[in-house]
């Protein structure tokens, strides 16, 4: 009976450790190709350690991060013999990004409802890390740090937040004090909305739990407008500011940051928003209106949720689906006495999506790709005002289909496209 107990457990050992995925101990790691990004740069993001031991699952998603990166196209891995027998020299090869860099999503949506109050929708790639157009150059600094400069045109995806562009610069260090933490500060001057945009700090901390998991800290306080103007002998000041905090999970195995056609992303950020605006109206009978200073506060918080699956069904062809949403609860007090001064609403946004690509790239993927773009979405916004006077609309929905061409290369990523919405 022992006999074959004993037998027995030896059978199940053997089992075990023939289904137990193999490791591979990593003496040496070595970044070959890379001519403007330094090799420690590389490995620290790689979450690997010379010494350790991994399994092929561990490295594939280590490849996977450093394909993520913004300044890298892509990163292959290979194993080469080390120094002795079970030992192992991790081989990178990367292929870098050029100095200037450019993100352009450009997909108009043509409306079926051409009215004041048709559906507006700021759209996002529900794939991309990067809510932010982009344009500008990249220089790194030292071992670990980036120094860039460009411009950045900002989609927000609540209906209390605001959407502008900015000149930005800005310095991002990597592996803060070896614990493979980050931190970006950006410098941005907002343009467009008014001529008086002054200068506004924004700070970005995160750290990596996992390859595939990473929590960040946003800090942003933009001025829009800080002026005074003088109207009929009395300067009155004009001030137009929002500041941001959010704090963001993030899962992410997917094998692009712009462009993904394998892998998962959900990201999980809830967030502070405060705006601040003081101006005038004019009050009185005309002729005779004098102008009457006021101030607005708009306080928001809310949540941001976002899933997406992508699957590869071929070299050629991937699908992917996805849902976005979003809540709030938002207070807006102003000092005018006009109607209602003070309003409470809880707007949401909810997106459906399901989308094909195909690859139109027959050179090397090393190099990037070129890919066409099918998207049918269905949209819904909620305003939820407590007073629905003079807000228009309260609830307003679409059905939206694009058709767009994506091409990643060192330069950048540019998606071009168009689409049609359907309101319901």
């Amino acid at each position: 009976m022992f006999r074959m107990l004993f037998i027995a457990t030896i059978a199940f050992s053997a089992l075990a450790q023939d289904a137990a995925p193999a490791r591979f101990l990593i003496e040496r790691i070595e970044v070959r190709n890379a001519h403007r990004v330094s090799p420690e740069l590389v490995i620290s993001e790689t979450l690997l350690r010379e010494g350790g031991e991994y399994s092929e699952e561990e490295l594939s998603a280590a490849s996977a991060r450093l394909s993520r990166l913004p300044f890298l196209v892509s990163a292959d891995f290979a194993l080469e013999k080390g120094s002795d027998r079970g030992r192992h020299v991790l081989v990178i090869n990367v292929a870098e990004t050029k100095p200037f860099f450019f993100l352009v999503d450009a997909r108009p949506i043509l409306h079926e409802d051409d009215g004041p109050s048709r559906f507006e929708y700021a759209d996002d790639d529900l794939g991309s890390q990067s809510k932010d157009a982009a344009l500008g150059f990249r220089w790194f600094a030292g071992r670990r740090g980036i120094v860039h400069v460009g411009v950045i045109s900002r989609n927000a995806r609540h209906a209390f937040m605001s959407d502008y562009s900015a000149l930005a610069v800005g310095y991002t260090q990597y592996d803060l004090f070896g614990t493979r933490a980050f931190a970006t500060v950006n410098i941005r001057l907002p343009f467009g909305r008014s001529p008086k945009g002054t200068v506004s700090p924004e700070v970005v901390a995160g750290i990596p739990l996992t390859t595939n998991q990473t929590l960040t800290l946003e800090y942003e306080d933009t001025h829009f407008r800080n002026d005074t103007q003088r109207i009929l002998d009395t300067d009155i000041p004009r001030r137009d500011a929002e500041r941001v905090l959010s704090f963001t999970w993030t899962y992410n195995s997917t094998n692009d940051p712009f462009a993904p056609t394998r892998g998962t992303i959900v990201r999980i950020s809830p967030l502070r928003a405060m705006r601040d605006r003081s101006s005038f109206r004019f009050s009185g009978p005309i002729p005779g209106a004098v102008p009457v200073p006021y101030a607005n506060h708009i306080n928001g918080n809310g949540i941001d949720l976002l899933a997406s699956r992508y699957w590869e069904l071929s070299e050629r062809n991937a699908l992917s689906a996805g849902v976005l949403a979003g809540w709030a609860n938002v207070s807006d007090e102003s000092t005018a006495t006009r109607g209602i001064d003070d309003v409470h609403w809880r707007p949401a946004y909810q997106v459906l999506r399901a989308g094909y690509s195909r690859n139109l790239w027959d050179g090397d993927s090393k190099n990037g790709d070129s890919r066409l773009e099918l998207d049918v979405r269905v949209v819904a916004r909620q305003l939820n005002f407590e007073h629905r006077i003079g807000y228009g609309q309260d609830e307003q929905n679409a059905l939206q289909g694009a058709v767009s061409w994506v091409r990643r290369s060192a330069w950048g990523m540019l998606r071009l496209g168009a689409g049609y919405a359907w309101g319901y």
